[in-house]
């Protein structure tokens, strides 16, 4: 574990042979920074000016890596977390833990592993529940990308029956979003984003069974891999995944199912991120079909 620096904020670093990792050392638990070794640049979106005011102070997005809580809220996904965050080793990687969130009384915690034989990294999101009252809640992992790339969201196919009656695909829109969007290409197969530098946002989510989505920038391509329960109701419309961009990146969202989250009780949300170079992705990712035919 090195230290590090993010726009005058300390930062705690990992690295093996495939890439370097930053996480804010203070606050948080944010993880700021992951650079593939081969391209020396931050796959991330960096974003240190960019705040909201909120009801419990200003919220700083600061770009990179966040944890939140679903359905979203101003008073309940804003919650400042500017200070008071603590690092920790654990085998193979770092444990970033959170303060106890004002109002709610709930406190995240992000784990960091990172393997020396493979490129990928395993990141595990706990929230507990320090407060009096039992919340109805869903994890949220939200990656702020850098922009100019595309995101790739693998869409159901297929019969959902036996007899190939019932409806396959539900998508969420919010109300700034239009179906017309030209950074939006619908398909079959997958449907892609482009981050552009138009400055009005617009977001979409929809419930993903495939259990991945991916985030193509130059050469690279970041994939996001999480787990996925048919059986279990998720905010949003049925959102498990969801993608938001505008002028400063594009966020790569996945989402727990809702739980009744009890006092002394805690629930963990997985990611697993993949990173590759275009010229080498997993055969399997795409379905036999070649990414340029589907970034056309």
């Amino acid at each position: 574990m090195h230290s590090g620096n993010f726009h005058g904020l300390k930062t705690v670093a990992l690295e093996n042979k495939f890439f370097r990792i930053e996480s804010l050392a203070e606050a948080g638990p944010r993880i700021v920074r992951l650079i593939p070794q081969w391209t020396g640049e931050n796959l991330f979106a960096e974003t240190p000016q960019f705040t909201v005011n909120a009801p419990y102070g200003e919220y700083h997005f600061y770009g990179g890596h966040r944890f939140w809580v679903a359905p979203e809220s101003l008073s309940k996904s804003y919650v400042p977390d500017d200070e008071g965050a603590a690092v920790k080793e654990i085998e193979n990687g770092i444990q970033m833990i959170g303060v106890v969130e004002p109002g709610s009384g709930l406190r995240k915690t992000v784990s960091v592993q990172v393997g020396s034989e493979q490129p990928f990294v395993i990141v595990k999101h706990r929230l507990e529940n320090f407060g009096k009252a039992t919340i109805k809640l869903a994890p949220w992992a939200i990656t702020m990308l850098r922009p100019g790339g595309v995101a790739i969201l693998p869409q159901q196919v297929g019969n959902v029956d036996a007899d190939g009656l019932l409806p396959n695909r539900r998508f969420a829109l919010w109300p700034f979003s239009r179906w017309d969007d030209s950074r939006l290409k619908p398909g079959d197969e997958f449907v892609t984003v482009r981050s552009t530098s138009t400055t009005g946002p617009f977001k979409f989510g929809y419930f993903n069974p495939h259990g991945w989505m991916g985030y193509v920038y130059h050469e690279v391509m970041f994939v996001k891999r999480f787990g996925v329960r048919r059986d279990e109701e998720y905010p949003d419309f049925g959102s498990n995944c969801e993608v938001y961009t505008d002028a400063r990146a594009l966020e790569l969202e996945t989402l727990g199912p809702l739980v009744e989250l009890a006092p002394k009780m805690d629930i963990i949300h997985t990611e697993t991120w993949e990173v590759y170079n275009i010229n080498n992705l997993p055969k399997e990712l795409l379905a036999g079909r070649s990414l340029r035919e589907i970034l056309a």
